[in-house]
């Protein structure tokens, strides 16, 4: 994709283990994006999360960031409860 606009963002986690549960995750949304609007690749390098965003304007680049800092919390909230509750 030839983009206008583009965001990186790196992540690092407690644990590689923990990077591995997220990066997981979230590959199934890269592999399909829900728009042509822009493009997301999620990469991990041990217990580092890059996320490389490309979008062709900043309203699509917005709406890609958003959408994944969501789903990033959404993960976080979840994995806190799993962990808690094997405590």
């Amino acid at each position: 994709m030839r983009s206008k606009c583009s965001a990186l963002l790196r992540l690092e986690f407690p644990s590689e283990k923990e990077a591995r549960i997220f990066w997981e995750s979230l590959k199934p949304e890269t592999e399909s994006p829900a728009t042509p609007r822009s493009h997301v690749r999620v990469e991990r390098e041990g217990s580092l999360l890059i996320f490389s965003f490309e979008a062709k304007d900043t309203t699509a680049l917005r709406a890609s960031l958003n959408s994944y800092l969501s789903w990033l919390h959404l993960l976080k909230k979840v994995h806190e409860t799993l962990e808690a509750e094997q405590r």
